[in-house]
């Protein structure tokens, strides 16, 4: 009863909100991110940025045509000490949906055969491996995959609607519907799971799935108007209003901003299409990019990610190619020609992005949101600057800062997360603080930016596990920064490409120079740095198909203090 009757309020609460006037369902199929007309327009609309992203789309479409089709299903296994069940799990089901969506999108924009068998395939063998996640108990632990899975059912079901047969229709929306079932009496009305204090990341990743679910099958399942009640009250009451801290920050990390996002807007855009109610415009101002731009410093012209690489201080799995579909949808939705200039910073944007995160069992954590990026480019929309945009950022909710010189590319942009720093000038990472361990960084107190557009500063006081006592990131526009920092320890950073050193100089062949002004360099190991991919709070060691060495370069402080300067070359 108290589970019934809290959702009840919620449902209640949710009502009572302006977003909640819906229409009837639309009808037919496909539905969620396009019907047959628009389907039609984005079929005949191969010229400009959306034909390089369809090529990307294509070519991963041919790639996951390669794919082994998955035959047995991964169960639980108790105890997991270091999670490795847990993230074979997670990484299977990650796999399996990026495969079968993008397929099921690859077929709906084309109409090429092969992609429409291979996306039925798909969707037919993970509805029958993985339905037994129906059977057991569902949790926090399962939920965030599971619920992921469904999801991509569920798209797969409405894209590959007129490439199944009846007979395989009403087995894979049986499923749906049996797994959303299990989820939705065992999950989703647990007081804690309905609660607004379940409001942030796996909140919007679980409950946004669940929701685009209810809208695949809606008038086709009894019980999926109730589902999307509830969803639908979430989402208003809690999900969007309280999901990001009021600086525009995600509390568990920059990469979840981007995933948040991606879910939000999944959920929000098909529930739009499928009921008429717009929840981008009466929540605009929850839908925050001032991290994307914070933290975008270059183009992603293709290859295996790397941590860093093309947005600062964020994995290899975060970086450009994951936040280029948000940005895309962002400035579609709120007309913002700078978000489209950097989401077209990515020039892989479209693909899959085969990560570099592996487990033991050789399960693989892919993402697609290739198809998705496709339907949310604007092309009416030209990209461009904006000339109000900010150049420097406080978040202190996270303990982060950011400064840049410009949204050009080969431009200065630095971040600091708590005594983390890392700075990208000339197109890559040029400094990035070696911090060993698997610790989050240290704190630092007083956190801080002033900036009048010619100068920006970004300053704070060391806390006692901060490794110095005060620091400074001092940035010149247009091409020249300076990180002092009062210590008496050595330092060492880790850098990109391989700068040639003369004395305290190091120099990369486009002119881009870092330079020790006080203190010393007292050496630079060509392949100093080892990048190891490390899950599971530390517990669980992955196997890296690139394994990376990076250059690390140890400097000695001068009378307390290490002073570099950074500064872009002409081309």
């Amino acid at each position: 009863m108290l589970r019934k009757g809290l959702l009840s309020a919620l449902v209640l609460l949710g009502s009572a909100l302006p977003c909640m006037a819906s229409g009837p369902a639309a009808a037919g199929h496909p539905r969620l991110f396009f019907n047959a007309a628009e389907l039609k327009q984005l079929r005949s609309e191969r010229h400009g940025p959306r034909a390089f992203i369809w090529r990307n789309l294509a070519r991963s479409a041919d790639w996951c045509l390669t794919r082994p089709l998955r035959k047995e299903w991964i169960a639980p296994v108790s105890p997991d000490p270091i999670y490795a069940n847990l993230y074979d799990r997670f990484y299977g089901m990650m796999h399996d949906m990026a495969v079968m969506e993008h397929l099921a999108f690859a077929y709906a924009y084309s109409g090429d055969a092969r992609y429409g068998k291979a996306g039925v395939e798909w969707a037919m063998a993970c509805c029958r491996v993985w339905q037994r996640e129906a059977d057991g108990q569902p949790d926090g632990g399962k939920a965030y995959a599971v619920t992921r899975l469904i999801k991509g059912l569920a798209v797969s079901y409405d894209l590959l609607y007129d490439r199944l047969g009846e007979a395989q229709r009403v087995e894979l929306r049986g499923t749906i519907i049996r797994l959303a079932k299990a989820y939705y009496d065992g999950y989703f009305t647990q007081p804690h799971i309905a609660a607004a204090t379940f409001h942030t990341h796996h909140a919007t990743v679980e409950w946004a799935s669940f929701g685009v679910a209810a809208l695949a099958v809606l008038g086709e399942a009894p019980e999926a108007d109730q589902w999307l009640a509830a969803t639908s009250a979430k989402f208003c009451a809690h999900l969007l209003p309280t999901g990001l801290e009021a600086d525009g920050a995600q509390v568990e990390g920059s990469t979840f901003w981007a995933s948040t996002m991606q879910y939000r807007l999944a959920f929000m855009d098909a529930h739009r299409r499928v009921t008429g109610e717009d929840l981008t415009k009466a929540f605009a101002q929850h839908m925050d990019a001032r991290l994307a731009l914070a933290s975008v410093a270059a183009l992603k012209p293709g290859g295996h990610d790397q941590d860093h690489e093309t947005v600062v201080l964020e994995p290899s799995y975060g970086q450009l190619n994951y936040y280029s579909p948000v940005l895309l949808a962002l400035a579609r939705e709120y007309r913002r020609p700078l978000l489209q200039r950097l989401a077209l910073w990515d020039k892989t944007v479209g693909s899959v992005q085969q990560s570099r995160y592996v487990t033991d069992n050789g399960e693989w954590m892919l993402f697609d949101w290739g198809g998705y990026a496709y339907a949310w480019y604007d092309p009416r929309l030209r990209a461009g600057r904006e000339p109000a945009a900010p150049l420097s950022f406080l978040f202190p909710s996270v303990n982060e800062a950011y400064v840049r010189a410009s949204y050009d590319v080969r431009g200065i942009v630095a971040g600091q997360r708590s005594n983390l720093v890392a700075v990208h000038a000339g197109g890559r990472p040029v400094f990035v603080d070696h911090r060993p361990g698997t610790k989050p960084p240290a704190s630092v107190a007083g956190l801080a930016v002033a900036d009048d557009r010619k100068r920006a500063t970004v300053s704070c006081q060391g806390a006692p596990d901060s490794g110095f006592t005060s620091q400074a990131l001092t940035l010149e526009r247009p091409g020249r920064l300076t990180l002092k920092r009062q210590t008496d320890a050595d330092q060492a950073w880790w850098c990109y490409g391989n700068p040639i050193r003369s004395g305290n100089i190091l120099r990369w062949d486009d002119g881009t120079v870092l330079e020790v002004k006080r203190g010393t360099i007292v050496s630079v190991e060509p392949e100093g740095y080892h990048d190891e991919k490390v899950v599971g709070l530390g517990l669980l060691r992955l196997k890296d198909p690139l394994p990376m060495s990076y250059p690390l370069v140890t400097a000695r402080p001068s009378q307390g203090a290490l002073v570099v300067e950074v500064r872009v070359g002409k081309r």
